[in-house]
């Protein structure tokens, strides 16, 4: 599925039609000037620089494209989560969803996940934080009910005040959304 290419001609009511290229790829084939393109439009659609939230390890990423502009990303990660005393779940965990300021509220970054969605179908889970839980809600995803907590080598450490959705993928199964869930440890954001 890397590697993959789609059109996408987008006409909604009230808006210019546009014609919206995605492209999925892994992080080690993306060259200088796209991987700035990504940090600089991210930083823009979340108002900060987003230099250090871009440095997980081998992270995939799904591109939006008008032209040769960069108008929405979203990337996975693998993580692996576990949901209470079951074996951690092999989990694509979403990272750094944004669209343009320019290009916000024109469906951009719903298509790009509904996308990312058919690209991790080989994963049992797939997770993020949602800065905007009805817009994720909208989408499919779920929010956790149950304690989240983290995986450190000194133990289970709790993590209060975060939030997790989670998408229900080909391979889920059974899942409590009430149950305890934790990734484990990881540099930068917990979750």
């Amino acid at each position: 599925m890397l590697g993959f290419t789609e059109f996408f001609s987008f006409n909604k009511k009230g808006s210019m039609a546009a014609e919206l290229t995605l492209q999925i790829c892994k992080s080690a084939d993306v060259t200088p000037d796209v991987a700035q393109a990504i940090l600089e439009m991210c930083s823009l659609a979340y108002e900060e620089d987003f230099s250090s939230s871009l440095i997980y390890e081998n992270p995939v990423h799904v591109l939006g494209w008008l032209g040769s502009a960069l108008v929405s990303h979203a990337m996975w990660v693998e993580r692996w989560l576990q949901i209470g005393d079951e074996a951690p779940r092999r989990t694509a965990y979403i990272e750094a969803v944004a669209t343009h300021p320019d290009h916000q509220k024109k469906g951009y970054a719903s298509y790009v996940l509904r996308h990312l969605a058919k690209a991790i179908n080989d994963f049992e889970l797939a997770a993020l934080s949602p800065s905007d839980a009805a817009f994720y809600q909208r989408l499919g995803w779920e929010l956790w009910r149950g304690s989240l907590s983290i995986r450190t080598e000194h133990g289970i450490e709790p993590t209060p005040g975060e939030e997790v959705m989670i998408l229900r993928l080909p391979k889920t199964g059974a899942i409590d959304l009430d149950a305890p869930i934790s990734p484990e440890w990881r540099e930068g954001e917990v979750w």
